[in-house]
């Protein structure tokens, strides 16, 4: 509990005067509005005010997050933590390129510039009252640190945005590990058998998986048509183009550690949802439920708010920072988002000049890169002078002069991440399928977008901006820099899959593929396939009718605790093992047909309630081994080895997910070039036989006691790229892990009125005071999380006269 002076301030219900904050004319008033769980809901009638009143109130709850979260997207780091964040800094650093953005800001209206000045000194008025209090007011992560505040500006909250979603999650690319992976199987099989191997584990497009898109509601026709069009219009002379390079460079990861191949951190990007049309629903005319798996954090990675005034008016939360709500509704539409994992971003393998590394070959000519020194701050130590070079691809990810090769990173969204954020702010003005659209079409990173209204209307679609590529090049590998493989031109947003009221009356997605015919993602981690866990969601909706929004969250809820592998391989090894005369086989037969493929602690003693918890497991990691320790290199052996659960230490950092070497295990263990038809089963029963003499050897021959630990779910204090934002002492750990969203929300749409819920555990606030003690709402969701409750999500203004628990009323000039 907070001390009592804190409490007086935080809960004041009255004016607060606050001079020289912003350009206006003219005297307005902000009304800060808290509920029960601390959600402020912001109360003005102008643009400015009202994200001065949303800087206000989320600088109040998480201000040592924001600072750290400001500091991790422009590479300032080390400058409060010391030399080890060098490194991280300068990857950060060579990644954007802060002046095209800052540009775009010059273009802005005075209206939409207004949201981020507005919100900028918002945080710098609280950081004020800090200083007036420090004593009460500080939080203890700066103590902790010995370091304080620093103001903010338009800049700094735009860049909250680009550094932790589009530079997260819009940047992913492992070209040059898929590189690496190719060479190795080519040595290790030759060129054309390794390059089968390679097509079977990456493949660039895959003829069956689990779409978002029912059959036959989406069409790549125009994707195909544009590209004929810009390859016709290619030159039709041959075309000399400089050969890539055979480069030795030495990987840093085995690129799950993020876009910036960051040590220590193992990225998970995936969020799932449901959304139920009229024709699906049962007391409702559509339900919106979303997960999106960002991580667990503490602070908690997503902040609810209500935005009310100045043409807005939504509910609901968004990752912290973002001067936007990215989930939730307005009283007339709902939305939502999950990772959509097109492929918009491409390495270009530059030569440098031998006799000039500063320049590279494009178009028949060597060219000058962009350069530009920059200077950074290190703790305890000298500044740190780096030199960041810039192509016409774009920003230069990996320079080696002295093999005579760099690496250029080219994406489809560059130049445009400001539009892309601006429509992320606009679309809960949004208030119908048409002006939703208009908005996702603005949005340029590879992000599913959703949404439902009143009427019930359901609508799905894949934003992003991709390229048309070269016909002549695979985009899962590097391209020549040298203009041979430039990029023809960007898609339309209309050829990108997307669908209004799907004959399936429901749309549901995992991270799916979006519909039939779209290409797969170039990460190695990561494909599409009919082996997909958002089967765990889709065969229980279409086992039913109709659904409840109680019987759509109890689905999500029950999908949460499922293995998500367990269902493509258990069926059909029970009846392999079942015909087996080995006495092993038989005993595991009975122990996996009596499972129903859940992970569960129901007597909360720290272990599985099911033995066939451990066995399945055990086998798919043996099945794993024994299937590519003949065909993959031994240097890229453990990228398919890994089942996909807890690592050693049973933590859980993200989500489970089906691995990209499960899904093409199948593909793998059926291709006659790598193994006999018969192979098939007896690497399965092998696997099974391993899995039971390791299990008797390690809990002994009683079945009953083959209960495994636990995996459980780590609430870290390092955000996204590892940077800490909350003391070390704050790290906790839920009894037991659920595959799950980072905060999960639900909006139902009845027919003459809107409920809708949210959990975004651990709570609204990570302030902790001076003297230790947490504000009443850093820890308040936890438990509802843990037990898959839901709080309610306040939105109207009657409402919320009866319900709010303070008022702060902010009167600026």
């Amino acid at each position: 509990m907070l001390n009592k002076s804190f409490m007086a301030i935080s809960t004041l219900i009255g004016l607060s005067l606050i001079s020289g904050c912003s350009s206006l004319s003219t005297t307005q008033e902000i009304t800060i509005k808290r509920d029960d769980y601390g959600t402020p809901h912001i109360y003005a009638d102008t643009t400015y005010g009202l994200f001065y009143g949303y800087g206000y109130a989320i600088a109040q709850d998480r201000l040592f997050q924001l600072e750290m979260a400001k500091r991790s997207a422009q590479g300032n780091v080390s400058a409060v933590l010391g030399k080890e964040f060098l490194p991280l800094d300068i990857k950060v650093r060579e990644h954007y390129n802060p002046h095209t953005i800052k540009a775009a800001m010059t273009s802005l209206s005075k209206e939409d510039l207004d949201i981020f000045k507005g919100y900028a000194e918002g945080i710098n008025q609280w950081i004020t009252k800090i200083n007036q209090s420090s004593d009460l007011l500080m939080p203890k992560q700066f103590i902790d640190n010995q370091f304080t505040p620093t103001t903010w500006d338009e800049f700094d909250v735009v860049m909250v945005f680009v550094g932790s979603m589009i530079n997260r999650f819009g940047d992913y690319n492992t070209e040059l590990d898929n590189q690496q992976l190719l060479t190795a199987l080519s040595s290790q099989h030759g060129p054309q058998l390794g390059n089968d191997i390679f097509d079977s584990i990456l493949p660039h497009m895959t003829d069956q998986a689990v779409d978002t898109i029912p059959a036959g509601e989406w069409s790549s026709a125009g994707r195909k048509n544009i590209k004929a069009e810009l390859v016709a219009k290619l030159d039709q002379q041959e075309n000399e183009s400089v050969k890539l390079l055979a480069a030795n460079l030495q990987l840093e990861s085995s690129g799950r550690q993020g876009t910036l191949n960051w040590r220590g951190f193992n990225e998970a990007p995936f969020s799932n949802i449901l959304v139920l049309g009229k024709d699906k629903t049962d007391g409702a005319n559509a339900v919106l439920i979303n997960g999106p798996q960002f991580g667990f954090y503490r602070p908690a990675y997503t902040y609810s708010v209500g935005l009310h005034g100045a043409g807005y008016d939504a509910v609901g939360n968004s990752p912290a920072g973002y001067p936007l709500i990215q989930f939730g509704h307005n009283g007339q539409i709902s939305w939502g988002s999950t990772w959509g994992a097109g492929d918009n971003v491409d390495l270009f393998q530059l030569t440098l000049n031998p006799n000039n590394p500063e320049e590279y070959l494009y178009q028949g000519k060597y060219i000058p890169f962009e350069q530009e020194d920059q200077t950074i701050n290190v703790k305890n130590s000298s500044d740190k002078t780096i030199t960041v070079y810039r192509s016409v691809h774009g920003p230069v990810i990996k320079y080696e002069p002295e093999q005579n090769i760099a690496y250029a990173k080219k994406r489809g969204w560059a130049g445009k991440e400001l539009s892309t954020l601006m429509a992320w702010n606009k679309v809960s003005k949004a208030q119908n399928h048409q002006q939703w659209s208009d908005y996702v079409a603005d949005s340029a990173i590879n992000v599913n977008w959703y949404y439902a209204d009143q009427d019930g209307n359901i609508a799905y679609a894949l934003g992003g901006h991709y390229p048309v590529r070269h016909p002549d090049f695979d985009g899962r590998l590097p391209t020549p820099g040298d203009g041979s493989g430039d990029w023809l031109g960007l898609y339309p947003f209309s050829t990108n899959p997307q669908v209004l009221n799907p004959s399936s009356g429901y749309i549901a997605n995992w991270n799916n593929r979006p519909a039939a015919d779209f290409p797969n993602p170039d990460q190695w981690w990561y494909s599409w396939s009919t082996v997909d866990r958002n089967v765990e969601l889709t065969s229980r909706i279409e086992s039913k009718n109709t659904l409840s929004s109680q019987e759509a969250w109890d689905l999500m809820v029950e999908a949460s605790v499922i293995d998500p592998n367990a269902r493509h391989f258990v069926p059909s090894l029970v009846s392999l093992a079942q015909s087996s005369n080995e006495p092993a086989h038989q005993k595991a037969a009975k122990i996996l047909n009596d499972w129903d493929f859940s992970n569960t602690d129901n007597n909360q003693n720290g272990k599985y309630d099911h033995p066939a918890s451990a066995l399945f497991r055990t086998w798919l990691q043996e099945v794993l081994e024994i299937t590519y320790s003949p065909v993959i290199p031994k240097s890229n052996l453990a990228w398919f080895t890994n089942p996909g659960y807890g690592n050693k230490d049973k933590v859980l950092a993200n989500s489970y997910n089906i691995q990209t070497s499960t899904k093409a295990l199948a593909n793998i263990m059926n291709n006659p070039q790598l193994f006999k038809a018969s192979d098939n089963h007896d690497i399965q029963l092998q696997a099974l036989t391993s899995a039971v003499a390791s299990l008797t050897q390690q809990y002994g021959t009683n079945s009953d006691n083959w209960l495994e630990q636990v995996d459980v779910l780590r609430f870290n204090n390092k955000n996204y790229i590892g940077v800490p934002q909350a003391g070390d002492d704050e790290v906790s750990d839920t009894p037991i892990a659920l595959n799950r969203g980072t905060e999960n929300n639900m909006t139902v749409f009845k027919q003459d009125s809107i409920e809708a819920f949210e959990i975004a555990a651990p709570g609204q606030s990570g302030f902790i005071a001076p003297d230790g003690s947490p504000s009443k709402h850093y820890d308040d969701q936890y438990d509802d999380f843990i037990n898959f409750r839901l709080k309610p999500v306040y939105f109207e203004r009657d409402v919320l006269k009866a319900k709010y628990a303070s008022k702060t009323v902010l009167t600026i000039q």
